[in-house]
């Protein structure tokens, strides 16, 4: 076996290193797009529910006293 033979064997074998590594980052970037896919929807449950509560807040700060018989 000649030294370019065993060259162009060490660089195959490295070769099919880096490509089941890349294979392992694919899939690792997949399960964080996921993460942030499901974030996403998770803040904007979050920031409806937060508005609901402030306009609620709001409105019973407004009309509660009144309704409640207290003058101002």
């Amino acid at each position: 076996m000649s030294s370019i033979e065993r060259e162009i064997g060490n660089l195959e074998a490295r070769m099919q290193n880096v490509e089941s590594e890349l294979q392992g980052i694919r899939q690792d970037v997949r399960e964080i797009r996921d993460a942030l896919v499901g974030v996403k929807g998770g803040w904007r449950t979050l920031t409806l529910l937060i508005s609901l509560a402030a306009t609620l807040g709001a409105v019973l700060g407004r009309y509660a006293p009144s309704l409640m018989g207290f003058r101002s």
